[in-house]
């Protein structure tokens, strides 16, 4: 057994098996699939939610203790190693993988469903505009700090193992070696490593199937054209697929990071463009209120679990977003990890984290923003229809785009955004992907990644056509649950690895080698 696990493709061949039965199953009984899973969802929330909610923010200060600790210097790579891409490109790059199409698909949406909702909501008798600042704290905890710091968390181990101790890029590979002493640790490295890349697959088919939905309706908004049939989703996989494809078999320091750099761009650009044709004044009133809940209401939120309230909202919205928050660790973690050698564990932590979560201050404070206006000083329209239409809810972003003036400007925009804000997201998940399954390089063979980008686009086509897209999203939220058990053990193992390193003064070598390095720079800097 030990032999067959050792193979070159092992982790291929098992990935694709995974992948293959549920992918199956979603086809065979996509009814009974969806209920299985989702009901195996609702078990856990019913009996854990109390654990998911405050683990991102024991994430987040173990990001802090890393960052402004004694580690805080220690480079990812050797000494001579520098980064392969400007901050700019590198910054636009981990955002924008790390979010995908989610701030245009919940933008708008999210904040007004906590409004409706939530015990804190006018479905708990709130008062109109206390649940609207609530709604407002539940994404700002929800996309803010806790969700970057699982993302860093998991590049961090990864590339810490990686770039400093020689091992691979895999999920996996920090337990094994972490735990190097224990029988154990061997057997739940390789299953965090097939869980991974099975569960890479269908999370990437599901995230393309959902971006070419909102293509399709952003085409239809914009122009008018109806390119919902099969044929149509036929030709627009075609097109993404060459777009992704392309990108990831690039030079990550060229595909991803001048994709990374467009979407950042454009994101701004529309983000700018709104601020200014709409009410800046209660925009910037929300941006002040924003960081407050971004920054000091983390510890609330995360330690209210809502015991006699009805836990309907909170399993199927905190609860379930922070599970498939962990459930792209195994991928986001490794290409984190890439794109951040030559970087010190302290600037990855506070760029990582900091930089996207005043990003999303201003982007929720500028559209949920006027979602909110249009409730209180509207028609109410895009309220109405969260509320009617909690299938679609994702549509309530180009709404808000059609109420204001300029929708001929914003409409293009927007669709430009979609596009590339999917191949983003879809070409960091590629490189991954083919990384875990080709047993870990540092970089993807490219044989590899038009391969997987081939089947996770024939997964996504699945879904479309079989209307199966629900049964595929419950793998990638079911996956985060032993995610979050992997990734603790992960960041223990890096810990246990880290202080050895400490107490053999390996680290510390390290730091000082590098602080020469620096200077030497410096002086042909200066000469």
């Amino acid at each position: 057994m030990k032999a067959i696990i050792q193979r070159k493709n092992f982790l291929f061949w098992a990935s694709i098996v995974f992948a293959g039965i549920f992918s199956i199953w979603a086809v065979v009984s996509p009814t009974g699939m969806t209920g299985t899973l989702w009901n195996w969802l609702g078990l856990y929330n019913r009996t854990f939610s109390w654990f998911t909610m405050p683990m991102p923010v024991i994430l987040l200060l173990i990001c802090l203790y890393l960052a402004f600790g004694k580690f805080g210097k220690i480079k990812l790579g050797g000494a001579d190693d520098e980064p392969e891409m400007s901050t700019f490109a590198w910054i636009g790059t981990l955002f924008t993988a790390g979010i995908g199409i989610g701030i245009v698909n919940f933008g708008v949406a999210e904040p007004l469903v906590h409004y409706l909702q939530s015990p804190v909501g006018i479905a708990g008798g709130v008062s109109p505009a206390q649940a609207a600042e609530n709604g407002m704290k539940y994404s700002m905890f929800i996309w803010g700090l806790p969700a970057w710091a699982i993302y860093t968390m998991a590049g961090l181990v990864i590339g810490y193992f990686a770039y400093y101790k020689g091992k691979k890029f895999l999920p996996g590979e920090p337990i094994a070696a972490g735990f190097s002493d224990k029988a154990w640790a061997p057997s739940v490295a390789v299953l965090a490593n097939i869980v991974a890349a099975g569960a890479a697959a269908l999370t990437i088919a599901a995230h393309i199937a959902i971006g070419i939905f909102q293509i399709q309706n952003a085409v239809h908004s914009v122009s008018g054209f109806d390119i919902s049939s099969a044929t149509s989703s036929i030709a627009l996989l075609i097109i993404m697929f060459f777009i992704y494809t392309f990108a990831a078999i690039l030079p990550i320091q060229k595909g991803m990071a001048s994709l990374g750099k467009i979407n950042t761009i454009v994101a701004v650009i529309l983000m700018i463009y709104v601020f200014m044709i709409t009410n800046s004044t209660m925009i910037m009133r929300l941006v002040t209120e924003n960081v407050r809940h971004a920054f000091l209401d983390v510890f609330p939120v995360a330690f209210t679990t809502f015991p006699f309230s009805d836990q309907t909202w909170f399993g199927s919205w905190p609860n379930t977003i922070m599970i498939w928050w962990f459930s792209w660790t195994p991928f986001l973690g490794i290409f984190i990890a890439r794109i951040s050698k030559g970087r010190t564990i302290r600037q990855i932590v506070t760029m990582s984290i900091l930089v996207p979560t005043f990003f999303l201050i201003f982007w929720f404070s500028v559209f949920a923003g006027n979602g909110f206006w249009n409730t209180f000083f509207g028609d109410g329209k895009i309220i109405h229809f969260i509320a009617n239409n909690p299938e679609n809810v994702y549509l309530s972003f180009i709404m808000v785009l059609k109420e204001l003036p300029g929708f001929q400007v914003t409409g293009p925009i927007f669709l430009l955004l979609v596009v590339i804000f999917l191949a983003t997201a879809t070409t960091s998940g590629m490189i991954s992907l083919s990384i875990i399954t080709s047993n870990g390089p540092e970089n993807a063979p490219k044989t590899r990644v038009i391969l997987w980008s081939v089947l996770t686009t024939m997964i996504a086509f699945s879904n479309i056509a079989t209307g199966t897209l629900d049964g595929v999203k419950a793998v990638g939220v079911i996956i985060g649950i032993p995610f979050m058990l992997f990734v603790l053990l992960s960041i223990s193992g890096m810990y246990r690895q880290m202080t050895l390193d400490y107490n053999h003064n390996l680290l510390v070598a390290a730091e000082k080698n590098q602080q020469l390095i620096d200077r030497e720079h410096g002086k042909k800097a200066s000469s």
